[in-house]
């Protein structure tokens, strides 16, 4: 087994990096963030494939959980330019000056919950449209879809029930109204 020193460097790194988080996620737990906000995260040192390094991240779990917590549930936001139903493109959103402020994709096969500590600065809030596609990826990757699909599937099937009595009921009706 060969281990190069630039990558036991970037480990030893990154455990610093881990006390001196640590040090802070009392503080870190009052933190307020909501739904749909993006912030710069700190991934840290990954295995394999693993999302690491300080990169954009949104918040995806709900404001009760994020409230009552000092964990979030976010999903990194990547330029990986992968057409899997596990990653969705966000919206590109401009500073003033006509920058790019946030753009990429949002990678729901790498959705992970951290410590409000690893959060740094607040970047921006994704719209509504951007949110509901992420919401199907994460669905979609963690197979969620099928279980609600069946479910539409059965709605469906009770509505066409549903459809076919009263038919039948206003008919029953209209012949009742004609004898009378």
């Amino acid at each position: 087994m060969n281990i190069e020193l630039d990558k036991i460097q970037n480990i030893l790194d990154w455990i610093k990096k881990k006390i001196l988080l640590d040090a802070v996620s009392d503080k870190a737990k009052k933190r307020n963030v909501k739904r749909g906000q993006v912030y710069r995260c700190n991934f840290g040192y990954g295995i394999g494939s693993e999302m690491q390094k300080d990169r954009p991240a949104v918040v995806v779990q709900n404001d009760v959980g994020n409230n009552r917590s000092g964990n979030t549930i976010v999903l990194p936001i990547t330029h990986d330019s992968s057409n899997l139903p596990c990653v969705t493109n966000i919206t590109t959103q401009l500073k003033n000056d006509g920058s790019v402020l946030l753009d990429g994709q949002a990678n729901a096969s790498n959705i992970i919950c951290v410590s409000k500590a690893r959060l740094g600065d607040y970047i921006t809030d994704l719209p509504a449209q951007d949110m509901k596609a992420i919401d199907a990826a994460i669905a979609k990757s963690t197979g969620l879809m099928h279980y609600y699909s069946g479910l539409l599937k059965k709605l469906e099937e009770k509505n066409k029930y549903i459809a076919v009595l009263k038919e039948e009921r206003n008919r029953v009706q209209d012949l009742s109204l004609i004898h009378i």
